[in-house]
């Protein structure tokens, strides 16, 4: 039986072994009624950000929690046939290319962010606005969520595996890897290589005294999980619903990436539209961001733009944004650090011919076709911006003698 379209391998540490795809193509509803499901493993992610207004990189921190290799299986079968569902809805309601995040589109974010743009410099005088939704996962109500996913089932009552499947993003539990790491059995245990082994069993967590807490409040869904996004695509239908047709009425341009929202539109229409927004956030108990709403009203100059999908869009050519360009800039370093390094001890224990500079390559230079300066080609022919190649121009540089210099260790 051939391997499913969604199923996907993972090789990191968790309370089970990795599977194949044999155990996801025998998968059954029974099974997953049956399924004892895991606590998810929860890690803190800190990505810095740099804040050209403050002249200074800040950490984000974001909670991740990743589900076990059979919980993740099991929630990426369910997801894909929400996905499905929710497709097909945003197609029959002229949503297809308004909702624009965790969906399979064949497009990338310059894409949608040339929309914008075009949409700008197509009318005289309009006005972007860009809303931030207050802790959007953390808030998505329980109650809600569930009433949405039996609308979308076309059920009264949900069955007995998506019942289990809600739950267990809802109602879950979850071991603090940080506490995993501070214990001397289960902290080595995941510094070991290979997925082999699971870190610990719930009764060796039990047994050890590692906090095991569960979510009580009825708010909230993990992110990190494979069905995460598409819940939480879902959650927000109704909202997407009276948006767009908000925005058709007025002619703006509204899209919505995951919690990011963006309408276009006349000037003497943007209070109202903005006001909408907030009402019909506050509908689905959610609240808007405040200090990080942007509006910005285009009259002609070309000097005037707005930061959308990692992009500053208006009427000038589009230009990566810095504080993007600059976290390229900083894992460009770190990665030919790295190799260097390696490159250093490999050749001091007599061993140049392990010395490889293929994987630097495809990471940093135009040979990949999934890095950064890759993206930015693809960005600048989209976007219609010479500027944007620019602006890469000196880290493409950068990128090609730091492969020149382990390549000079290994050929000296």
């Amino acid at each position: 039986m051939a391997k499913p379209t969604w199923f996907k391998p993972r090789r990191y540490r968790h309370f089970d072994v990795p599977i194949g795809s044999e155990w996801a193509t025998t998968l059954t509803p029974e099974q997953v009624v049956a399924h004892p499901w895991s606590p998810l493993l929860h890690w803190i992610k800190e990505t810095p950000r740099y804040r050209p207004l403050d002249g200074k990189t800040v950490v984000k921190e974001r909670d991740i929690m990743h589900a076990s290799h059979r919980d993740a299986c099991i929630l990426s079968k369910y997801s894909h046939e929400l996905t499905g569902r929710l497709d097909a809805w945003y197609a029959a309601n002229g949503l297809h290319e308004a909702v624009i995040a965790y969906r399979s589109l064949r497009k990338s974010n310059y894409h949608f962010a040339a929309t914008a743009q075009t949409y700008v410099r197509d009318h005289d005088s309009v006005e972007a606005m860009c809303f931030d939704v207050t802790g959007f996962f953390d808030n998505i109500d329980h109650n809600r969520l569930k009433q949405r996913l039996k609308w979308l089932l076309a059920v009264d009552e949900l069955p007995d595996d998506w019942h289990r499947v809600l739950r267990s993003v809802t109602r879950y539990s979850h071991v603090s890897k940080a506490d995993l790491k501070a214990h001397p059995v289960f902290g080595l245990r995941l510094k070991q290589r290979g997925a082999d082994r699971p870190i610990a069993t719930v009764k060796e967590l039990k047994a050890a005294g590692i906090p095991i807490q569960t979510n009580g409040t009825g708010i909230g869904v993990p992110q990190g999980t494979p069905i995460s996004a598409s819940l939480s695509n879902l959650y927000m239908a109704d909202f997407d619903l009276t948006m767009k047709a908000l925005a058709d009425k007025h002619g703006a341009l509204y899209q919505r990436y995951s919690d990011d929202i963006l309408i276009i539109c006349a000037p003497e229409h943007a209070d109202q539209l903005g006001a909408a927004v907030a009402d019909a956030l506050t509908n689905e108990a959610l609240q808007l961001q405040n200090d990080k709403t942007i509006r910005q009203r285009f009259t002609g100059d070309e000097r005037d733009n707005f930061q959308y999908l990692g992009f500053q869009l208006g009427l000038g050519p589009a230009l990566v944004r810095p504080g993007s360009l600059s976290r390229q800039w900083r894992s460009a370093k770190r990665a030919i650090r790295r190799s260097e390094r390696k490159a250093e001890r490999l050749a001091k224990a007599g061993q140049k011919d392990k010395i490889y500079t293929s994987k630097l390559r495809g990471r940093l230079t135009h040979v990949g076709l999934r890095n950064f300066l890759a993206y930015a080609d693809r960005s600048s022919d989209e976007l219609q911006s010479e500027s944007i190649n620019r602006q890469v121009k000196a880290l493409r540089k950068f990128a090609l003698r730091g492969l020149a210099r382990v390549k000079a260790i290994k050929n000296s």
